[in-house]
């Protein structure tokens, strides 16, 4: 299956990020609406998809309209206040402090010229890289 991805640069983007609960139980979705209203705050434009799809699924879709970055909120952030921060052109992920992700994202969708731009490599150098694998993946996944 071949990946369509919209490639916006990131600050033209309508959407800088996704905000995806991993599931739609254990407090996942109220802690993604959370986050969603912090990214907001700093006027970083965002999409929730709580549909229940497989991320992977999920991942596709966002990747078709062009948003740049995707945060999956899931069972880890529950227990260590963290969440995956994904890179969608690169499709690699860092593990982000819950409280840093939404200035993180919003430097990531800035100009490079404008001051507080973060660029990718930046994330991969500051964050610990996780593998696509590492992250839970929801039962439809394994098809």
């Amino acid at each position: 299956a071949q990946n369509t991805v919209l490639a916006i640069p990131p600050a033209l983007a309508p959407f800088k990020c996704a905000v995806l609960p991993l599931t739609s139980s254990h407090g996942l979705p109220e802690a993604a609406l959370r986050l969603s209203a912090a990214l907001r705050g700093l006027g970083v434009t965002c999409r929730v998809d709580d549909s229940g799809a497989a991320i992977g699924r999920r991942y596709a879709r966002m990747d078709e309209v062009g948003v740049p970055y995707a945060v999956t909120v899931d069972p880890t952030t529950l227990l260590d206040a963290s969440v995956t921060l994904r890179h969608r052109d690169s499709m690699s992920q860092v593990r982000v402090p819950l409280g840093d992700a939404p200035r993180v994202v919003q430097a990531l969708s800035r100009f490079p010229h404008q001051g507080g731009f973060m660029a990718w490599e930046e994330a991969l150098a500051l964050y610990p890289n996780v593998g696509a694998a590492s992250v839970d993946e929801g039962p439809d996944d394994a098809a």
